[in-house]
């Protein structure tokens, strides 16, 4: 039977081990990359389906906080100003966010009474679902084609139709009954938008899709050959259940996808519709990495293979020759006890060849340190240049942050406007009639609680028709805004002056007492008899009529006083006005 020498068992044994073990290694880091590279490019379609959900639920809470605050404010407006006050609102509304293609209000029964650019003002829309949703209550609608607005609003892409997705509120008088609604109609455009935004950060890979699905699965937003088809997928029924996560299936198109899923939840008193977010990636393209990994690995394997077979042959010869003048010279000793001819071991070549191996592999690690260094130097670049692009995208964000913070600041002041003009008489700057209820009914309620004196007077400007048909209305502006100045002049600061109706003002004097009262009214009466109202060059001589009635334990409500002191009027006027009575 045939023996191997040493130097080729060596060689054999060495070649074996080294190919098994850069297998074995190229198995395990395959194996790992391609489940990390996997893993990653999940979360990131995962975070991304989360994150257009996320935008889509704040956008639509604050449409819908924006109809909310609309419909709140909507019964303080005057009702001589209603319809104008209403429409310049709404102009100013849909100016602070464009994506508002209309927004109007109806009465109870359906019809517009204003709108922006007075579309479909007149219209009966009571067949609408978005009017017949408000009636009940707030009201959010599903993305849908328009129908009355088509022919009326210009479309940016007429190969395709126009769609919206409604928001409505109720409008209730102070009794709380429903006199009507105000409803908008947000173009579908503005989710586009925000999907482009994140499709053009710079993480995002090739390939990769968002789609935007209505609850029951039909495509809302997304690959025009899907939008309109009703999908049935695993992850779009494991999203229909309110989980977020991702999955590796195969879509209509016969293509495998990574698809990352998540259903909207709405946002605080936004209920939310149920909209299902998928972000998308041919498997194909996002393992493209993996394969590229596959292949450094084989290429690094097999030269590197190559490599340690080599030094295996030449450190087999190396350890093997030592031996082999030994034998022969063990073998000379053995045929000639005389011959003494023993090679030299005292450097033992196979200590020296290690030795050179070993010197060899230092000054491959030496180098291979370098190109680590200059590979850091680089990573190092790249991390700066990665830092910068994020501190310009934290300035943008920074800024639109800004803007938007501009904006809230722009409507909140325009909401106190209108606060403003439905609590005050727009001719003289004092309360108006519903604004003084609201007070006085508080006030009432207070001095009952603490057991404090309240008061009413009631003026009436003496022959005051006269003065307008004498003068004119424009005159008798005049003499009422006088006279509304002296009764402010003449009140302290905590006491309120509202005007009626026409020429008549009420008073509310808190912690008054009768003779207080009283005291009160008679300034305010003798200031108007003393001096003449100065129109022009007209001097226009004005008394007044002045009524008062007290709050007692007795006292049911402000209409119980408001009769009362209206009582005392007439009795001051009856006795020949210029007078007060109590």
């Amino acid at each position: 039977m045939r023996t191997w020498s040493l130097q080729t068992q060596l060689a054999v044994i060495l070649t074996v081990l080294t190919l098994g073990a850069i297998a074995a290694i190229g198995l395990v880091v395959d194996r790992v990359s391609t489940r990390e590279l996997t893993l990653s490019i999940g979360r990131e379609m995962r975070e991304l389906a989360a994150q257009m959900r996320d935008k889509l639920d704040r956008s639509m809470f604050e449409r819908y906080r924006d109809l909310s605050i609309v419909a709140a404010l909507d019964p303080l407006i005057a009702p001589e100003l209603r319809d104008k006050n209403r429409r310049a609102h709404l102009a100013d509304l849909q100016r602070t966010y464009p994506d508002y293609a209309w927004i109007g209000y109806t009465d109870r029964a359906g019809k517009v009474l204003a709108a922006t650019g007075g579309l479909l003002e007149g219209a009966d829309v009571s067949e609408r679902p978005w009017f017949k949703g408000a009636i009940a209550g707030p009201f959010v609608g599903d993305v849908h084609k328009a129908v009355l607005l088509e022919k009326l609003l210009s479309n940016p892409d007429p190969s395709a139709p126009l769609r919206f997705v409604d928001v409505a509120m109720p409008l209730k008088d102070a009794a709380g009954t429903v006199t009507g609604t105000v409803g908008a109609h947000l173009s579908w455009s503005w989710a586009a938008e925000i999907k482009t935004s994140l499709l053009a950060a710079d993480h995002i890979a090739d390939g990769v899709e968002i789609l935007v699905l209505s609850g029951e699965g039909d495509v809302l937003l997304g690959d025009p050959r899907l939008e309109g088809q009703r999908l049935s997928l695993a992850s779009i029924a494991v999203a229909q259940r309110g989980e977020t996560g991702v999955a590796e299936e195969t879509w209509p198109d016969g293509v495998d996808y990574l698809t990352g899923y998540s259903r909207s939840r709405g946002f605080r008193e936004y209920p939310g519709l149920g909209w299902i977010v998928l972000a998308r990636q041919p498997v194909d393209l996002a393992l493209r990495p993996v394969e590229t990994v596959e292949r450094l690995i084989l290429a690094g394997g097999l030269g590197t293979a190559v490599l340690f077979c080599v030094m295996g042959l030449w450190i087999a010869r190396r350890v093997a020759s030592p031996l082999a003048r030994l034998g022969a010279a063990a073998a000379a000793i053995g045929a000639d006890s005389r011959a003494q001819d023993v090679p030299p071991v005292g450097g033992f070549a196979e200590v020296l060849a290690l030795a050179a191996a070993l010197r060899a592999m230092l000054a491959r690690l030496g180098q291979k340190q370098i190109e680590l260094e200059q590979a850091n130097a680089t990573l190092e670049s790249r991390v700066e240049q990665r830092t910068a692009e994020l501190t310009r995208s934290n300035q943008a964000l920074a800024e639109e942050v800004a803007e938007r913070r501009r904006i809230e600041a722009e409507r909140e002041g325009l909401i106190g406007q209108l606060k403003q003009m439905a609590e005050t008489d727009f001719l003289t700057g004092v309360l108006n009639r519903r604004s003084f209820y609201a007070t006085a009914e508080r006030e009432l309620s207070a001095a009952r609680r603490y057991v404090r004196g309240l008061a009413v007077v009631m003026l009436d400007i003496d022959h005051f028709k006269a003065i307008n048909d004498r003068h004119g209305h424009q005159v008798g502006d005049e003499v009422l805004k006088a006279v509304a100045a002296i009764c402010r002049a003449e009140c302290r600061d905590s006491d309120v002056v509202a005007r009626y109706g026409g020429e008549e003002f009420v008073l509310l004097l808190q912690e008054a007492k009768p003779g207080d009262a009283r005291d009160a009214a008679e300034r305010i009466r003798a200031a108007l008899a003393r001096a003449p109202v100065r129109v022009g060059d007209l001097a226009i001589p004005v008394t007044a009529s002045l009524g008062i009635a007290t709050a007692g334990p007795e006292t049911a409500g402000v209409d119980q006083l408001i009769r009362a002191a209206d009582a005392a009027l007439y009795r001051a006027k009856a006795a020949g006005r210029d007078q007060v009575v109590a």
